[in-house]
């Protein structure tokens, strides 16, 4: 027999299909919907890094739930927000599905793809994540409505190699933007002879690669590229970091090759010891122990601030405050807010943390956990380092601001005149939006980076 549209997609893309097979629509729904069978749940993600302790744990809940729950799980390819989104539309959604995408929540509510869990939410729920985690706007909710839960986030570090910087005679990592320029000439200048060099950028994808760098840089220091205090975009706040890898590029002390540069490419030149810093997030931990297992001697340090001086900001913590959904096409959503809490039970996110697959964020589980064991993930523990508001979501004419930066880095473009482009643009896009109705302006009147540690 045939597959459906839904069967054949996910068949054909899934990277993992962990607990069960694809099998015929109708017998799936006859075993779904037979008196005293088993209810089947899809579960789809995107998240690969996980996999290991994720399919333990639901085959252990496939295995001891008492509701005649079985999950099916199935890791996606990078094509996962296309093909969650055609099977939104084809109304084969999954029941579950990971939230951490480059799907935005506003545009996920706006196809009423997924369920609001207000009224599953009870007093212990409402305890264990309390205030902080819970009603977040842009990043669990909208319009007071509350869509996940969290879990983990990530927070960015400066990596570095310890035997490149004893080699060039540094005995810690920069405090400011400055000594970030300065190390990174003088870690070339001392591996020239062995083709080192002192700074790596991923900028293949300059979403990504600023992401990583610039803005955590920008944030720790206080500012942004939208002033929350008004509610309209200003670029030239970059200035100052676009600047420091600029000088960083025209000293011959970037690894060259970084215009086509992507993530893993430098990793793998970092564990083999040809790169002396870069900056990302806190799944570089597991990247070495298990992608790029590496004998260098390497460390995690907060980044450097704009004047060496205690932080005036906070650094942010990416894709914090949600990780699941339920569909709102869910057939059992029962069943799926059952799965939901065993989940989000302390037994599966206490181990999550330990085994560094992500920065724990809920208070049960940070004082329950042991130190992670993964070598240096301890040092991504949030400090300095907070959950941000989120952009108004709403469309902009032309480039994208990551691109246009990264043209300024090349020498393509002026960055004086780069800011005046995007301003214009991005506050264009906004005002438009406004005026349409279809975006909702956001302004903080009191707004200052350090209260969102509080």
């Amino acid at each position: 027999m045939a597959l459906s549209k839904k069967q054949a997609l996910t068949c054909g893309i899934a990277l993992t299909l962990a607990l069960t097979g694809c099998s015929n629509t109708k017998e799936a729904d006859k075993q779904t919907d037979a008196p005293g069978g088993k209810v089947k749940l899809s579960f789809w993600t995107n998240a690969r890094h996980d996999v290991d302790l994720m399919q333990a744990k639901i085959k252990e809940f496939n295995e001891t739930n008492k509701s005649q729950i079985e999950v099916t799980y199935q890791v996606l390819t990078d094509n996962y927000e296309q093909a969650l989104q055609t099977a939104i539309q084809g109304g084969e959604a999954p029941d579950i599905m990971n939230a951490k995408s480059k799907l935005a929540l506003s545009d996920m509510v706006k196809m009423k793809a997924i369920e609001p869990l207000d009224d599953y939410l009870t007093p212990e729920i409402k305890g264990k994540f309390g205030t902080k985690l819970l009603y977040l706007d842009g990043i669990n909710s909208v319009d007071g409505k509350l869509y996940s839960l969290p879990n983990y986030g990530s927070t960015f570090r400066l990596i570095y190699n310890k035997d490149l910087f004893a080699k060039a005679g540094l005995s810690g990592p920069p405090k400011s933007l400055a000594e970030l320029v300065d190390y990174a000439k003088k870690i070339t200048e001392a591996g020239k002879a062995d083709g080192v060099y002192g700074f790596a950028l991923n900028m293949k994808n300059p979403v990504a690669a600023f992401e990583r760098s610039i803005m955590p840089l920008l944030r720790l220091d206080g500012g942004d590229i939208y002033d929350w205090r008004q509610g309209k975009y200003e670029f030239s706040t970059l200035k100052p970091y676009v600047e420091a890898v600029k000088q960083i590029v025209d000293n011959k002390s970037m690894l060259p090759g970084y215009e086509s540069l992507d993530i893993d490419p430098l990793r793998n030149q970092f564990a083999a010891g040809k790169i002396g810093m870069y900056l990302s997030l806190s799944a570089e931990p597991s990247v070495y122990e298990s992608q790029f297992p590496t004998s260098i001697q390497w460390g995690v340090a907060q980044l450097p601030t704009i004047d060496g001086q205690a932080p005036k900001g906070a650094n942010y913590i990416n894709a914090a405050g949600n990780w699941l959904y339920i569909s709102s096409t869910s057939k059992h959503k029962k069943e799926a807010w059952e799965f939901l809490n065993y989940i989000y039970s302390d037994d599966v996110l206490v181990p999550y943390f330990e085994q560094g697959k992500g920065v724990a964020l809920v208070p049960s589980v940070i004082a329950q956990a042991k130190e992670p064991s993964l070598k240096n993930f301890k040092d991504f523990t949030p400090k300095d380092d907070a959950i941000w508001p989120v952009y108004p979501t709403h469309k902009v004419e032309g480039k994208t601001w990551q691109s246009v930066i990264a043209e300024t880095i090349l020498g393509v473009t002026p960055l004086d005149k780069a800011f005046g482009d995007l301003n214009k643009r991005y506050n264009d896009g906004l005002d438009q939006a406004e005026k349409a109705g279809t975006a909702k302006r956001t302004i903080i009147s009191d707004f200052d980076a350090r209260n969102l540690l509080k």
